[in-house]
């Protein structure tokens, strides 16, 4: 596994859960608004050094009467072959998963949740589920067979018995009220979203604007009894 990042506790990245994060390097996505570009950029990449897979575990084992969880991001984890395989490792300590994902990947997916591999499921929905709105996102490269796989995601997601959330980072003018109205439409579950942030990304002065207390309110009021809005920050 290429690990680039791993902070030992958080209350904050799994639900109900002391954690520790492990930050994946490397992401098949460039995201104007990515706030992990150290992570993504190869030229980034470089510049920081790999962690030692086995200094993690030991870490794990040692401190895990103190955790419940870990959670895997990135980056994009599920690029990585080795995934399964690491996450064995974290489960043999007695630790739940969280996998944070794109879902371009899955067949990944559904090995992890085939084998038992993973108890949560974050998914990133960057943008209303067309081909043209999600490259606006996540750059021009993005593809039919991209769009096909993460519809896939979703939907294997959706019918797995693992818990899950989807989430939207908001960012104007790439997203309208309408675009979060659609998204929430297509999908079930909880679904968090979170403000655009312009203080670190992976493109600076954008002039990208954030949704308004009305737009919020109207979107936060919309009431569907298959999903779950919430705000997070």
């Amino acid at each position: 596994m290429k690990i680039s990042g791993f902070l030992k506790q958080s209350l904050i990245d799994y639900p109900g859960n002391i954690a520790s994060v492990v930050f994946t390097s490397g992401c098949n996505f460039r995201c104007f608004y990515c706030h992990n570009p150290e992570l993504v950029l190869p030229e980034l990449i470089q510049q920081n050094p790999i962690l030692d897979t086995d200094d993690i575990l030991n870490y794990l084992e040692n401190n895990k009467q103190l955790l419940d969880a870990v959670v895997i991001t990135g980056g994009e984890p599920s690029i990585h072959k080795d995934l399964p395989d690491f996450i064995k490792q974290i489960k043999q300590l007695g630790l739940l998963v969280k996998l944070d994902t794109n879902g371009t990947n899955p067949k990944m997916i559904t090995k992890l949740i085939k084998n038992n591999l993973v108890d949560y499921i974050a998914m990133d929905i960057k943008a209303k589920l067309t081909l043209r709105k999600y490259g606006e996102i996540v750059g021009s490269e993005f593809s039919f067979t991209n769009m096909d796989r993460v519809l896939e995601s979703v939907k294997l997601i959706q019918q797995s018995t693992v818990k899950y959330e989807f989430r939207t980072t908001m960012v104007k003018p790439n997203h309208t009220v309408e675009d979060i109205m659609e998204i929430s439409n297509a999908i079930s579950g909880n679904y968090y979203l979170q403000e655009y942030n312009d203080q670190k990304t992976l493109k600076n002065n954008l002039g990208k604007s954030c949704f308004s207390e009305t737009e919020l309110a109207s979107i936060l009021d919309t009431k569907n009894e298959l999903v779950n809005i919430q705000l997070r920050n």
